[in-house]
């Protein structure tokens, strides 16, 4: 029975064990899924650019980034990018994709078509609560290209809750072009999106007939845009045929085969587009919602606009916001606030053009006094944690180490007994230090024997049982 019973308990606690390591296992199995399908953070420009070595991930923004002076590569995003209400500044040197996609004319001509934005393609992608300020592009290209805030092809992806500021400008030699605020060309679904962008498109070709497009939301393409706030300075020079409206350039869907039931509502559009078309067989497309319609696969409603359309008739000088060869400006410094960042903004003397520029981060004011929240000390730094007098917002930093103070140093006494003498309380703590040795080694000895008596007796028990089992 006793041998039933040590089995008994055995096999439960190896069963136990084994429980215990599958568990074990499993959590370990399912930490490693979550962490697979986390967001990567990004707090630096260097996590930003990142994303273009794994342009499928999911990404959040932890806090403000400033890329003035990085160099912005083109990026074929398809994954998930959360800008968590943060802010991308001055991102102003992006490139122009390698890679191409295929966009239509209003004749659905096909074009193999270059493109430049935060994201140059976006595929199958969710872009979400980034605020994109200052971002100015000048883009000078030999063929056919569109550039945007946002995305500069998009295709069944979503864009929300984004805001742009900025002033983008492509100077092109080719066939067909655009530019958009937030889009340049696609079938996005962008929503409750904010853009207060200057647009400039320069047809560097006179002779040839070329297909233009420039929108504050997208320059060409079928977009669905519900609740966005738009403000647009629109300025086209172009020898070819000009489609440009203040929400879309030319609303058309592609392929022919494709139907689909689109929606235009609840944006509200102030600004104008001054251009010029220079073509005998002029078309010049330019209204506050959609330059030209070519599908009126969608339903509209809740749509207001302030817009003017300024249309220019003489070619001989490309349409830009200012005038001035030399222009001189007047500067004014805003701060920054704790939620929003600082710029200066420049105002000509000559002609009163004014724009904002050298735009920094958003900054809390901290008092030179704070809280300790632990004290240093010589061997270890503290924390002292800073109250932003503006917001109430908190920040800890580390305090230094307390420099130790110097003990003075005192002349020994002479004294009378010789030298290598010990004293007698240094003998008797030496003494003190042997005796204790003495009695750890002895209850060690002690231990050691009668254990070694309790085996040898449990030894001879179990001799005697086994001897006794075999007279039976």
């Amino acid at each position: 029975m006793k041998r039933i019973l040590s089995y008994l308990t055995v096999t439960a606690l190896a069963c136990a064990c084994i429980f215990l390591g599958v568990r074990v296992l499993a959590g370990s199995i399912d930490t490693a899924k979550a962490d697979e399908t986390a967001p990567v953070s990004i707090s630096t420009p260097e996590e930003l650019l990142a994303i273009a070595n794994n342009p499928a991930g999911s990404y959040i923004l932890e806090n403000d980034i400033d890329m003035n002076g990085v160099a912005w590569p083109a990026i074929t995003f398809t994954g998930s990018f959360d800008g968590n209400g943060h802010i991308i500044l001055n991102l102003n040197n992006i490139a122009i994709s390698e890679e191409t996609r295929l966009t239509y004319d209003g004749n659905r001509k096909k074009y193999d078509t270059h493109f430049a934005a935060l994201f140059a393609i976006a595929e199958n992608a969710t872009i979400a609560n980034v605020r994109l300020l200052n971002t100015n592009q000048a883009q000078n290209f030999q063929g056919d290209c569109f550039i945007a805030g946002i995305a500069g092809y998009a295709t069944k992806c979503t864009i929300t809750n984004c805001e742009i500021t900025g002033s983008l400008r492509l100077d092109v030699f080719g066939k067909m072009f655009g530019v958009g605020g937030i889009i340049g060309y696609g079938d996005a679904v962008v929503k409750n999106c904010k853009a207060d962008v200057t647009l400039i498109n320069i047809d560097l070709d006179a002779s040839t007939r070329d297909e233009q497009f420039l929108g504050c939301v997208c320059a060409a393409g079928y977009p669905d845009m519900d609740g966005c706030t738009l403000n647009l300075a629109g300025y086209i020079s172009d020898h070819g045929y000009v489609h440009s409206g203040g929400l879309v350039g030319m609303y058309i869907i592609y392929p022919t085969s494709y139907k689909r039931k689109g929606f235009i509502s609840n944006n509200t559009l102030t600004g104008f587009i001054t251009f010029f078309e220079d073509n005998s067989n002029r078309r010049a497309y330019c209204e506050p919602r959609c330059g030209e319609i070519m599908d009126w696969e969608f339903t509209d409603s809740g749509n207001h606009y302030e817009f003017k359309r300024d249309e220019r008739k003489v070619y001989t000088e490309n349409l830009l916001p200012h005038s001035c060869e030399n222009p001189e400006y007047d500067t004014v410094v805003t701060d920054p606030t704790c939620t929003e960042p600082g710029y200066t903004t420049y105002k000509c003397r000559s002609c009163g053009y004014e724009y904002k520029d050298t735009f920094v981060l958003p900054a809390h004011t901290f008092p030179d006094t704070y809280d300790t929240v632990v004290a240093a000390t010589v061997e270890t730094p503290g924390t002292a944690r800073y109250t932003c007098v503006n917001c109430g917002a908190t920040e800890d930093r580390e305090l230094p180490c307390l420099t130790p103070t110097p003990v003075p140093t005192q002349t020994p006494t002479p004294t009378s007994a010789p030298e290598n003498t010990k004293t007698d309380t240094a003998k008797k703590a030496d003494d003190g230090g042997s005796n204790a040795l003495w009695i750890i080694g002895g209850i060690v000895l002690f231990a050691a024997g009668a254990a070694l008596i309790l085996f040898t007796l449990r030894y001879r028990n179990i001799k005697r049982h086994r001897r006794a089992r075999s007279r039976r």
